[in-house]
């Protein structure tokens, strides 16, 4: 589920001004934000490369970036799966990289849902709504450990400039580079797990561009962000 991806990045949240869409009426594939699949389909593999910072009471206790890499199962038509990496994969190590590495995640896409395997554990199985409009809830669910998970579709931005809505939500100026994306789904998530909310921002054929979150521990509070740094196409 979303929370088992966001574990291998850290426990992560927004607010700003936009320009919005009105989605009343409109709804949206999740799957076309949530994975690049217009290079999928071409069977090419996405490797996403991802940066993330923590602030306990505003002061940084960590940084660090992970690799994500999303190709088409070559039996599977509709499914997609994903590996995730500590250390710098490329295009010069790929192959050797892979080979050493078990799938972390698999994705079976149908006509209504996308369902996630967490492939560590064959019974944790989450099933998302594909075809999504505002303030529908993409997944509500308890999972094996009795944690309650609730993600709902929060917001869609024609454009979204990452910098504004980091520092924003976080009234601060944790991040300074500019980065602009078009076609952005928002989801709202709450957590039994955590004291805090986090969101999730997804753009159209890019894929998971932002998580941004606040929890609180041992009396601290922490901010946590965590970007999409760079997406390389292999073929």
């Amino acid at each position: 589920m979303f929370k088992k991806s966001i574990c291998t990045i850290a426990v992560l949240l927004l607010f700003t001004a936009c320009a919005e869409k009105n989605v009343n009426v409109d709804s949206y594939d999740l799957s076309t934000h949530w994975f690049n699949l217009k290079s999928l389909d071409d069977n090419k593999v996405v490797i996403n490369k991802n940066y993330t910072e923590q602030y306990n009471n505003g002061n940084k206790t960590s940084s660090y970036a992970d690799f994500n890499v999303y190709k088409k199962n070559k039996t599977g038509l509709y499914q997609i799966e994903k590996y995730s990496f500590f250390e710098d994969i490329n295009k010069e190590n790929y192959n050797s990289m892979l080979l050493d590495k078990n799938v972390d995640l698999k994705y079976n896409i149908s006509q209504d849902s996308i369902k996630e395997e967490f492939e560590l554990d064959k019974k944790q199985v989450s099933s998302y709504k594909k075809n999504i409009k505002m303030d529908d809830k993409v997944i509500d669910e308890v999972d094996i450990d009795g944690n309650v998970l609730v993600c709902t579709f929060s917001n869609y931005y024609e454009s979204m400039n990452i910098k504004d809505k980091i520092n924003a939500y976080f009234k601060a100026n944790y991040f300074t580079k500019d980065k602009n994306y078009n076609k952005v789904v928002e989801l709202l998530c709450k957590d039994s797990f955590i004291a805090g909310e986090y969101y999730i921002y997804m753009a159209q054929n890019m894929g998971t561009i932002l998580f941004m979150g606040k929890d609180e521990e041992d009396g601290s509070l922490v901010e946590t962000f965590s970007i999409l740094d760079t997406q390389t196409i292999l073929d």
